[in-house]
Order: C-alpha cells, then structure tokens, then sequence
C-alpha cells in the first residue's frame, strides 16, 4: 500500500486527534445514535487533554459531513483546526477509540484497501469514453474525462453479397479497428500521466476485447474485462461503480499477496534484502532503505519508541537519537513510530494479518519486517 496519502500526517510532530466510530446510517434514529456515540469520543479526548480546535473541528465534520450509506465505520484524524483524514470503513470498528497523540493509523490500514487510481473505459464500435476513478476521495464515482467518438465512416455492416457489398463490410471493420486502436493510445497516455495500477474495460465484449488485444504493455498489465454495458455519462453510473470497486479491491488483494510471497522468497536468502524485529527495522527505517514495510494485526502496540523531528529518526532508546544529534520530542507507540517513518520516507505497507484483511504472511520477530531497498552492508 502506497502511504503518500499520510505524508501529512508524519510533519509536524504536533499531537493529533483520532477517532475510530460506527458510522453506520442505517436505521430510523441514525442521526441521533450517531450524535450519541461522537458526545462518547469528544469526552473521552477531553480527558485525554485534547486541543479544544481539534474536538471543534471533529465535531463538525462528524455531525455535518458525509452520511455513510447502510454499515460503516469512519476514522477521523484532526491537528489543530484542520481533518486532514476522513475515510469511511467498511465495517464500523469493533472497538471504537479515541486518541489524542501521535496518529493511530494501524487499525484503518488493516481494513482499508488501498487507494488506487483506476482508469476506466466504456468502449464501443463507434469509440469509447475515459473515465478516471480519483483515489483521493475514496467515495466519488468515477469522473469522464475524455470521450472519442471515432473516424466518421459507416459503423454498420450491410446486409446482401457481391463485391461491392463486401468492400463495404471491410472498410466498416477496419473503421472499427481503427477507432478502438485510437482509444487504446489515449488509455496508454492517461496510465502513464495518472500512475495508475488498474485499468478497468467496460462496455461491447467484441470492442473490449480488442482493446485489451491493443493496449501497450504497461497498461494491458493492469487491465481487467467487466461486464458493462458501457452506458453513457450522466446515466445511473451505480453498476460501473460497483463493478470498479470490486476490480479495484481485487487488484488490491493480488498486489498484497504478491508482496507476501516476494517476503517469503527473499526471507529465505541468507543474503536477502530484508529485516525483521523492531531494532533492526528501526535501524533500516533511520537508514532510509526500507521499500515495504510489513506489520502484523496483532503487534504489541503498547511498545514505546523515541522520535525526533524528521519522521525517519526514530529508536528505542532516547540516547541513539541524542547520539544523531536530535533533540527528542516524545515517546509513541511503536506501530505509530513505524508508519511515520515509513509514511515520511516513501515505503509501503504491508498488513501481515489481523484485522480483516484476510491475509496471513510469515510469523516474523516481534510482528515487524522490512522489505529492504537494498541488502545490509554485511550481508552484501
């Protein structure tokens, strides 16, 4: 999972506020038992110590924001006056929390499936439109952004024999090849200006075939057939939705599952780029090397780790900062620690289980690992 979508939760160190509620609105009295379980948050951050701007502005995005459609859960991450983090969950928690501190992020990253951009494609004989799935609002439909509409030649084939009759057949099928090969460039353009890791074909089963036959090699990696009729923009776009997120949450599942079996593989090399234990992926963290890393559900969170300013100096002993030159600024739960510092370096994450994920890795040292950029020194 790519933690760019934190990065503004790793600088600054200043505490945050971070509730887990059920946010479900499914029921009659949903407005009023949502008002109850948020006043049950807001008291227990009071508490705590909490900004005062913090609970304000939770406040208002709780009871003024966003209503969930049927079951859900919600996490909400505020600093000062701002939420800098609001996501709906699947499933509301099964034990709603309350923080105030450094960003408790482990629960929502073992449940919420990673945000992916999705470029998707209604395509036809005629053309085809380019719709764009945003992960930045995990909730918003899929937006059109281009539309083709293809060379202006007869798009249907004529009934009778002879020659005539049949060169026209043949300039229908090479229009038709030549619209669908001119939607295929334009997906390839979008993939490569997005980042996107799917690529999502709706619409006529012959047109998405050959789509996904004309597609360049980095897109037709990422590509997935769905059946769709491939209704336009501004019709109930509900089924396309729906499908999208199955494809996207599919996507999802492979991508972690291929990271597990990569853990195993290089886990099984003496010489392997890979750490496990808090210490020494600690260490790697500081170092800046660590590509992915992988934390199991069930991690000790009651560990405490040193941090500094600059997300990757991290420790568990006040001294080996002060050694590097920081000035400490507090203790964190070691899982906090850890996705802060992989958030402000650039690393992924990696569930190993827990939560509902459905996914289990290798048992590792103390439920943390690494994935490295590079092998250790000593092992090169």
């Amino acid at each position: 999972m790519d933690l760019h979508f934190l990065r503004r939760l790793t600088e600054p160190s200043e505490p945050c506020a971070t509730v887990y509620l059920d946010a479900s609105h499914d029921s009659e009295d949903a407005e009023h038992a949502l008002r109850l379980r948020w006043q049950e948050r807001r008291t227990s951050l009071e508490g705590q110590g909490a900004d005062a701007r913090a609970l304000d502005a939770l406040e208002d995005a709780v009871l003024n924001g966003r209503r969930a459609a049927g079951r859900a859960g919600r996490v909400l991450v505020a600093r000062g006056d701002e939420v800098p983090l609001d996501r709906f969950l699947p499933e509301p928690p099964d034990q709603p929390s309350a923080t105030w501190g450094a960003p408790d992020l482990l629960p929502m990253l073992l449940q919420l499936p990673e945000p992916m951009t999705a470029v998707v494609v209604r395509v036809d004989k005629g053309g085809g439109e380019i719709l764009l799935a945003d992960p930045s609002d995990a909730d918003a439909e899929p937006e059109p952004v281009e539309e083709f509409e293809g060379e202006e030649h007869p798009l249907h084939k004529v009934r009778g024999g002879g020659w005539k009759h049949l060169k026209m057949q043949h300039t229908v099928e090479n229009t038709w090849r030549s619209n669908v090969r001119e939607v295929a460039e334009r997906v390839d353009r979008r993939v490569v200006e997005t980042g996107a890791r799917l690529v999502v074909l709706a619409g006529e089963a012959q047109s998405r075939r050959l789509l996904h036959d004309n597609l360049g090699e980095e897109s037709a990696k990422y590509a997935v057939e769905i059946e769709h009729s491939g209704m336009p923009s501004g019709a109930d776009n509900a089924e396309l939705e729906a499908a999208v997120d199955t494809a996207a949450h599919d996507a999802s599942t492979r991508e972690r599952l291929a990271v597990l079996d990569h853990l195993d593989q290089v886990a099984a090399r003496p010489d392997g780029a890979f750490a496990q234990g808090i210490r020494p992926v600690l260490a790697a963290l500081r170092a800046e090397q660590v590509d992915t890393l992988l934390l199991d559900g069930g991690i000790e969170r009651a560990a405490q780790v040193w941090i500094a300013e600059p997300s990757t100096h991290v420790a568990l002993e006040r001294e080996e900062l002060e050694a590097m030159g920081d000035d400490p600024v507090g203790q964190v739960p070691v899982d906090s620690a850890l996705l802060r510092a992989a958030a402000g370096s650039g690393a992924a994450f990696q569930p190993l289980g827990g939560g509902r994920t459905g996914l289990v890795g290798r048992p590792v040292e103390d439920g943390v690992a690494a994935l490295l950029r590079w092998a250790p020194a000593a092992s090169s």
